[in-house]
């Protein structure tokens, strides 16, 4: 397993870009930021940019709008989440991706309590 920092300056752009790209599509699903917390207006760029890809009927070209108004916001996302990564090599033994699953803890109290 490497981290980022151990990558090629290459492989560096493609987990960046895979990053954007999944973080795009996630925005795009549903994913919300909340500008009241995080001080800033990114959400509302956001739903400005998806509201004009709605009203000219181009709703593919969402994520162009998206980036034309917030590319330093989610290329800073992207690049947090590529570098928190962690990269596996041909050789590694395989790996297993678990699902992130955020659970209250009385949520998890309560599964508990059932099991």
């Amino acid at each position: 397993m490497r981290t980022f920092d151990k990558l090629t300056e290459q492989e560096q752009a493609w987990a960046v870009e895979h990053e954007r790209e999944a973080l795009l599509t996630a925005i795009l699903e549903g994913l919300r930021f909340d500008d009241a917390k995080n001080g800033d207006n990114l959400q509302a760029r956001i739903d400005a940019a998806t509201k004009r890809a709605d009203d000219m009927q181009t709703p593919w070209f969402a994520p162009s709008y998206i980036m034309d108004t917030c590319a330093e916001d989610v290329d800073s996302v992207a690049r947090a989440s590529a570098e928190d990564a962690l990269y596996a090599d041909p050789d590694d033994p395989p790996v297993v991706r678990l699902p992130v699953i955020n659970y209250t803890r009385e949520e998890v109290r309560q599964h508990g309590e059932q099991s």
